[in-house]
């Protein structure tokens, strides 16, 4: 079988499922320059190096000013490609690359987040896509559910999860980090991504100003970074709060990460909540699918955090206040549900496996 593997972008943290599809099969790969024309996406690119065969790079044109046009998609119905494997989102190109399969009695899957909102203006559109693609892999069980919902075969989607990295060996990184900056043993609170107003992260300072007896350790940087600066100083918990910057040093954030109590995403929760897992951290997000990413899923009720309801303060804090309480004599045994987790599905062996089943079908 000769797979074509034809992606928006190649980021950095896809880097062990793409090394597996490219160790496992006869791939060929082609990845968008960028993830909109003229657009630089902010994620780390991925090194080629590590391919058999050098990617391919496209453009993503933007027509019309809206619509996406993924440049030498529709060509590639005629290579030879037996099986091919597209972003899942739609875009035009892929009617006249959908059609050539169909024709050419070749198989075409997606692989994204499938449909999030029932309706919308290109509804048409996104039908024919899931009606003709020989199956879908979506992220996470809610996307596989609301396609169900809308009336597609559940026969051919498939739940192939997200990943960082291989099913993982559990490692000691326990450091007394914390209690040496803030001068105290109380539990700390960690965010690590970009400071964005979508993230909501003045309710997480506001919350460690209700709450009182935390800490709140913020990595990375943004557009919002000066005016949460300014809010600890206006609530007073200046003290309380680490705004450690942008890190690039893995080994520092695996410390960082693996001695907090909890990380805490009260916007959307996307790859930093596999992040926390992966190094037996939990972790409080809002249970909205809808405004959610697919990664929220590994938050399993007392066992991995806690949802609160979205855009509710007051459940916010509470959740906090209820996960801090419960999991005070817990810590080792929330550690190893959260590497279970990971270790279940959400990994790039179980995507790998997944994906040879599907395609050897």
């Amino acid at each position: 079988m000769k797979l074509c593997c034809f992606f928006n972008y190649a980021p950095l943290y896809r880097e062990s499922i793409y090394k597996a599809i490219d160790d496992n099969f006869d791939s060929q790969f082609y990845f968008g320059k960028e993830v909109y024309e003229g657009k630089n996406s902010g994620i780390a690119k991925l090194d080629y190096s590590i391919f058999k065969k050098e990617p391919i790079e496209f453009r993503n044109k933007v027509i019309l000013k809206h619509f996406l046009w993924r440049t030498k998609a529709w060509r590639l119905a005629f290579k030879q490609f037996d099986t091919f494997l597209i972003t899942g989102d739609f875009v035009f190109s892929y009617i006249p690359l959908i059609l050539g399969c169909k024709l050419l009695g070749k198989k075409i899957y997606g692989w994204g987040h499938g449909i999030k909102a029932k309706g919308g203006k290109l509804h048409f559109l996104n039908d024919f896509l899931y009606r003709n693609l020989s199956g879908f892999f979506t992220y996470g069980e809610g996307g596989k559910k609301r396609l169900e919902e809308l009336g597609y075969d559940s026969t051919k989607i498939h739940v192939i999860y997200n990943s960082l990295t291989k099913r993982i060996k559990p490692m000691d990184y326990e450091s007394d980090i914390y209690i040496k900056h803030f001068k105290n043993s109380n539990p700390t609170l960690l965010f690590i991504g970009r400071l964005t107003p979508q993230k909501k992260l003045d309710w997480v300072i506001k919350a460690i100003s209700a709450l009182g007896s935390c800490n709140l350790m913020v990595i990375g940087d943004g557009a919002c970074k000066t005016e949460l600066e300014q809010l600890t100083i206006s609530l007073g918990v200046q003290d309380k709060v680490w705004f450690f910057g942008e890190n690039y040093d893995n080994e520092l954030n695996k410390e960082f990460i693996y001695n907090a109590d909890i990380c805490i995403s009260p916007g959307n929760v996307g790859l930093t909540a596999l992040h926390a897992l992966e190094f037996g951290t939990p972790v409080i997000s809002h249970s909205d699918f809808e405004s959610q990413m697919p990664e929220y899923e590994v938050i399993k009720q007392y066992k991995t955090g806690l949802l609160y309801e979205n855009n509710n303060f007051e459940d916010f804090c509470k959740k906090i206040h209820e996960w801090l309480e419960f999991s005070a004599d817990k810590r080792e045994s929330i550690r190893h549900n959260c590497y279970a987790v990971i270790n279940d599905k959400w990994n790039s062996d179980y995507q790998i496996e997944l994906l040879k089943r599907v395609f050897h079908d």
